[in-house]
C-alpha cells in the first residue's frame, strides 16, 4: 500500500498535477480526485492566501519581506485558484475503507462552476459543506456512496 501524502507535499504534488492537466480538467474530459484532508489542506492554504493578499493592499514592509520569500508558492497558489474555479466535475473519495466515513471538513469554496460532484466515504453530518449552497446555480448533480 503506498503512503498517503499529505501537506505541502500534497500541495507541490496537486498543483503539478493540475498545472499539466489543465485542458482537460477544465473541458471536463478528465475529474480532479481529491481525499477529504487533501481538499481540508488546500483550502486552508487558499484561505491564508486570500488573508495574505487582504494584507498586503495596506501592508507595512514586513509582510512584504513574507510574501517575496514565498512568492514561488503563492503564484502556485494562485494558479491552483485559477483552474478551480473553473473545474465543472470533483470527486472527494476518503482514504478510509468502507464503511468508515471520514469527518474532515469539506469546502466547495474554491470551486465556482461544478457542475458534477461525487463524493464517496465523507461523513457530512459532522459539519456542513462550506460554498456548496454557493453551487447551487452550476450545480447540477451530486453523486453519494457510503456518505451522510
Amino acid at each position: 500500500m503506498a503512503a498517503i501524502v499529505t501537506g505541502d507535499r500534497y500541495l507541490e504534488k496537486l498543483v503539478k498535477f493540475v498545472e499539466q492537466e489543465a485542458g482537460p480538467l477544465i473541458e471536463g474530459a478528465l475529474v480532479l480526485k481529491l481525499n477529504p484532508s487533501g481538499l481540508h489542506y488546500v483550502q486552508s492554504r487558499l484561505e491564508s492566501l486570500h488573508e495574505l493578499e487582504s494584507l498586503l493592499l495596506g501592508a507595512p514592509v514586513d509582510y512584504l519581506r513574507a510574501y517575496v520569500s514565498d512568492l514561488g508558492d503563492h503564484r502556485a497558489l494562485e494558479q491552483l485558484r485559477r483552474i478551480l474555479r473553473l473545474l465543472t466535475s470533483l470527486k472527494v473519495v476518503s482514504v478510509l475503507p468502507p464503511p468508515f466515513r471520514d469527518p474532515t471538513p469539506l469546502s466547495f469554496l474554491p470551486f465556482g462552476r461544478l457542475k458534477v460532484l461525487e463524493l464517496r466515504g465523507c461523513d457530512l453530518s459532522t459539519s456542513a459543506a462550506k460554498g456548496l449552497l454557493e453551487l447551487r446555480h452550476t450545480l447540477e448533480k451530486i453523486i453519494c456512496h457510503n456518505s451522510t
